[in-house]
């Protein structure tokens, strides 16, 4: 991997790690830091030993949201200007909700604004219990606009509602109670429970939890519906032909554990 200026990117055997790298400013969100990660996930889309990609923030906070100074500064562009660099968040958020890899958001102390985006967008978030959640954009005359949509898959709309039209604060306990947070962590203690999440997952079959996630996708999309029969008993069918939905059948009548590690990782 290329050196980010505003992202550390780490890999580690089959996870890799985007730190957001802006630490003095709580690693607030800016068109340089949005830029790193839509490279740096194009990038790792095409790492086949990648499996895993957690986002997390260096320092003292996940991520502060959008960088004030950024928005401020509006006025002296062109709006269509403005509506390309807002654009680019709501593309980037649309990149990880549709990852092909699974994505975890391991949070810490604030998750405010924009950053709430990026939990909501991944396949988990693992958030510390003194983690704050905050979405105060209405408080400074604006709207959580691009993330609106991938918060509203978690959230029901009387929760968004009430988050964001108030821009009240919320901890972890009760981000996990209205669904925004599926992990809670000790305090200082996150990567323990993102990393026994993982090695859970990597007991599953990398190419049914590729394509779990896949049909997932297509079902919330409405792209897979309850008419789509034909199409769902032929995800099955190739599945329970494949080399790793024969290698888990045969190991449950054997009352083995499948070994993965010699099937080829589909790459459909």
């Amino acid at each position: 991997m290329k050196e980010f200026k505003n992202i550390i990117v780490q890999i580690d055997n089959n996870k890799a790690t985007i730190l957001l790298n802006r630490p003095k400013q709580h690693n607030a969100l800016n068109p340089e830091l949005i830029s790193d990660m839509h490279e740096a996930l194009e990038e790792l889309e095409g790492n086949d030993q990648v499996h895993f990609v957690v986002f997390a923030g260096e320092g003292r906070s996940f991520c502060a949201g959008a960088d004030i100074s950024w928005f401020a500064n509006a006025v002296n562009r062109e709006k269509s200007e403005n509506w390309q660099e807002y654009l680019q968040m709501a593309d980037l958020l649309k990149k990880i909700y549709n990852y092909p890899k699974v994505t975890i958001a391991a949070a810490h102390k604030n998750v405010l604004g924009g950053a709430n985006g990026l939990v909501a967008a991944c396949d988990f978030a693992v958030a510390e219990k003194s983690t704050a959640f905050a979405f105060g954009e209405v408080k400074l005359g604006i709207i959580p606009a691009t993330i609106l949509p991938f918060v509203a898959k978690r959230l029901s709309t009387q929760n968004l509602k009430k988050l964001m039209f108030s821009g009240e604060r919320i901890w972890t306990a009760e981000a996990q109670t209205i669904g925004l947070v599926d992990f809670v962590a000790e305090d200082g203690r996150r990567w323990e429970v993102v990393n026994k999440l993982i090695s859970e997952l990597q007991q599953v079959s990398p190419n049914a939890l590729k394509a779990c996630k896949n049909l997932v996708l297509k079902v919330d999309s409405g792209e897979v519906n309850t008419d789509s029969s034909e199409y769902t008993a032929a995800v099955l069918a190739e599945l329970v032909e494949s080399e790793e939905g024969q290698e888990g059948l045969r190991a449950f009548l054997e009352k083995r554990k499948p070994d993965w590690s010699a099937l080829k990782i589909s790459e459909n």
